[in-house]
């Protein structure tokens, strides 16, 4: 009786969750419906490959956090996602530091056709990465590099044990593990990158640190930066790092996909854990106005 009475408490908070998202909220049961088929066949099957957006599709296992949403939501990380794919062109390099299993890095380079340098230190998490860019054709356009990014090169310690929330660590920690750390500028050489994705739980600050070429560069236009308090951990606060990247030029803006619409913010987006951080407004407009809708379950946006 008491799994049962689990079970109800978890299903009726996903329904919720369906409910408020922007994808699915109009027809919540269809995306509670998919949720229960796919969580069924994991009782059978480990891997599960699904047919995603535009012809794209995900290798998923039970517990992908960060990637198996998707098969429920359409997009998981909807404003985002849909920014990079109505942003990025083709001739562009987009720059994925924190890549995990692949959400931006496959659907950017999918979809938009754009190269993508990608970045994730834990090599279980790597090899997952490599599995979704081999299923996808993508291997001709996106790089992948099994390290983490600092301000300066040589060897971390990175815990194994928090899934998507891996994040550096002292290395008496219990479940650490050595890695291999370079600078942004090292691992991008002379590529001229157009926009960077950032997500590294916390080392954010430290990671652009060691961007000073990339962050100087008239090619880059946008940085998506998370920002959700977890620099504490450094002892850095998420406003060091809105006032680095301010300081660099880019000020904080909020993307509503469906009207196309960049609102100016006074600081970084406090209602959702990551910000876009834009340097050319006008350049960045003319790209998100004129870009092809993308047809993500019943929506095209």
């Amino acid at each position: 009786m008491g799994n049962l009475i689990l079970l109800n408490v978890k299903l009726r908070k996903r329904f919720a969750m369906f409910q408020n998202h922007e994808l699915t909220r109009d027809k919540p049961y269809a995306a509670m419906w998919r949720y229960v088929i796919l969580n069924t066949v994991f009782c059978f099957k480990k891997t599960k490959v699904h047919l995603w957006i535009h012809g794209l599709s995900l290798a998923l296992q039970k517990g992908d956090a960060g990637l198996v949403g998707n098969a429920y939501y359409g997009l998981y990380e909807y404003r985002e996602s849909l920014f990079l794919l109505h942003f990025l062109r083709k001739e562009d390099i987009f720059l994925d530091v924190g890549a995990n299993m692949g959400h931006y890095t496959i659907s950017t380079a999918g979809i938009a056709g754009n190269k993508v340098i990608c970045v994730e230190p834990l090599e279980a998490t790597f090899n997952r990465l490599r599995e979704q860019i081999d299923l996808n054709g993508l291997s001709h356009i996106v790089t992948p590099h099994n390290c983490g990014v600092s301000n300066n090169a040589g060897t971390l310690y990175l815990s194994s044990d928090k899934g998507v929330m891996n994040q550096i660590v002292h290395e008496n920690y219990p479940h650490a593990q050595s890695i291999t750390v370079k600078t942004i500028d090292q691992l991008v050489g002379d590529n001229e990158i157009r926009c960077i994705k950032i997500d590294v739980e916390g080392y954010e600050f430290q990671a652009l640190k060691g961007a000073k070429n990339v962050l100087n560069s008239a090619s880059l236009q946008v940085v998506i930066v998370e920002l959700n308090d977890s620099g504490k951990n450094y002892d850095i606060t998420d406003d060091q790092v809105a006032l680095l990247l301010t300081s660099k030029g880019f000020l904080p803006y909020r993307y509503i996909p469906a009207e196309r619409s960049l609102s100016l913010l006074e600081d970084y987006d406090k209602t959702q854990f990551n910000t876009l951080f834009i340097k050319d407004l006008n350049f960045v407009k003319d790209r998100v106005d004129t870009a092809p809708k993308i047809n993500v379950l019943h929506h095209s946006i």
